[in-house]
């Protein structure tokens, strides 16, 4: 991952890729990966940041899957001036009274010494400051999909 910490033009869905790439490892016993792409305009965002971010999403969708083989599904899509990117597993899914702290600072569901808790919430902080959107979907033995919406031009403020 390049450090470069200035906002440029990128495309999403070669970031994807490139990420799929340095996961496949921790996928491939795991999980198949179906893409739904769209037609995408290139962001203008910090690449290296979006791609963290959407490398925890699929880390953690391979890590809720347990031990049946899953599904792992990435969609991307458009909507007036905002893309968006969802990552959806077949996992064990998200108990509703732990959905609404999953963002927080060190909590996680994973067995003590396994996560951080930090993944999700760096996440939604670099999401945040791309002035886009986070939000999670999840039943609860049926899997989880998240997703992250991203306007494609940043307003002078941000850049």
């Amino acid at each position: 991952m390049d450090s470069n910490q200035e906002w440029q033009w990128a495309n999403l869905q070669q970031g994807i890729e490139s990420t799929l790439n340095i996961v496949a490892n921790e996928l491939k016993y795991k999980a198949d990966v179906v893409k739904e792409y769209q037609v995408l305009p290139e962001i203008e965002c910090l690449p290296s940041q979006i791609n963290q971010v959407i490398m925890n999403l699929i880390v953690n969708a391979s890590q809720a899957i347990g031990p049946e083989r899953g599904t792992i599904t990435l969609r991307t899509g458009l909507e007036g001036e905002t893309v968006w990117i969802e990552v959806a597993d077949t996992g064990s899914g998200i108990e509703p009274q732990c959905l609404q702290k999953i963002f927080d600072p060190f909590f996680t569901t994973k067995p003590i010494g396994q996560g951080t808790g930090l993944g999700l919430s760096l996440s939604y902080g670099i999401v945040k400051k791309h002035h886009g959107d986070i939000s999670v979907r999840s039943e609860v033995g049926a899997g989880t999909t998240f997703r992250v919406e991203l306007p494609v031009h940043q307003t002078k403020a941000a850049a």
